[in-house]
């Protein structure tokens, strides 16, 4: 038995939560209320106790974040089995894409990543260098396209994700040999520090009049680039996931909120999107899950990412005119 570890009242129900990649998770009813009982697998031990204490710092600044509740034994964890499990409180809130805020809470979301990384550079420093990632060479990039090519390529009578993913492999491959001159140049940024590293609508909670009630799932912390994260985190907020690309307005106004708390500069955010759209064009990922992991929970993402790389490459000088500068 686990509960018993937490001071949680009197017990009515559990049952599983269904969404989560990584972890599990299970909904807990009590006389007093509503937790959520987590069994860690992806990250454990050590990596856990440096998160949640990065959490605190990120509570006492005001980040809206979820802090565990404490056991019995005065622990943020319990380990049973040679398993780690955490509670927390249970929060009502419900997830949006940005494309449904209201400009005024797009501004808002954009100072609270703002907060989140002027916070983790002074509750989790991290040695002060420019922090350098070179791109994918085009080459490399062309030989990956290709080995994937082959195994489309076999799949005689494949069904629509078949004919899409061959249609967007060449498409790219077009693409990477026609745009080979602009891979981003490989310039370090100086801005850079530990990050949330997986934010998106899914992993941020907003209360019922759209403000955060809480940033969520923070086992993908990591280090780099500042510049970097708010450069995907509007992609992924702003993303209509068909051939109109990006709200722009949108994510200006959030880019906007975000240099409201935390100016990395013009030239730092400008490099961030160059990146992020070279990786866009060079990387199958869904691709590679389908055929070389036999994974396909992820294949109705890759109609949206074909659109989105073929609405930035037309578009890329207005992207970087209305998000940069």
């Amino acid at each position: 038995m686990v509960l018993p570890h937490w001071r949680l009242g009197t017990v009515q129900s559990v049952r599983r939560v269904p969404t989560g990649l990584m972890n599990r998770s299970w909904r807990v009813k009590t006389d007093v209320g509503d937790f959520m009982l987590k069994l860690f697998l992806d990250v454990r031990g050590p990596q856990l106790a440096f998160q949640f204490s990065v959490l605190r710092a990120l509570a006492a600044n005001r980040v809206p974040v979820v802090l565990p509740v404490t056991s019995v034994h005065y622990t943020d964890t319990v380990i049973v089995d040679g398993q780690e499990f955490g509670v927390f409180p249970w929060l009502n809130g419900r997830h949006r894409s940005g494309l449904a805020l209201r400009m005024e809470r797009v501004r808002e979301l954009g100072r609270v990543l703002g907060n989140i990384h002027l916070t983790l550079r002074s509750a989790a420093p991290t040695p002060n260098q420019p922090f350098h990632q070179p791109s994918i060479a085009p080459d490399s990039a062309l030989r990956r396209v290709d080995r994937l090519l082959d195994l489309v390529d076999s799949r005689h009578g494949g069904g629509s994700f078949d004919a899409l993913a061959e249609r967007t492999l060449r498409m790219k491959r077009g693409m990477l040999a026609k745009l080979a001159y602009r891979r981003p140049p490989d310039i370090p940024v100086i801005m850079s520090g530990y990050l949330h590293g997986d934010l998106h609508p899914h992993n941020v909670l907003l209360d019922h009049d759209d403000r955060v009630q809480a940033v969520l799932d923070w086992d993908r912390m990591r280090v780099g680039p500042f510049s970097k994260e708010l450069a995907r985190a509007a992609a992924f907020f702003f993303t209509y996931g068909d051939d109109r690309g990006v709200d722009l307005n949108r994510a200006a106004e959030f880019v906007h909120g975000y240099r409201d708390v935390l100016d990395l500069g013009s030239n730092e955010i400008a490099i961030a999107l160059h990146r992020l759209w070279w990786e866009r064009l060079a990387d199958n990922w869904v691709i590679e899950w389908h055929y070389l992991r036999r994974n396909q929970a992820c294949d109705h993402l890759l109609p949206g990412q074909t659109a989105l790389v073929k609405w930035w490459t037309n578009n890329f000088d207005e992207v970087m005119r209305r998000l940069a500068y």
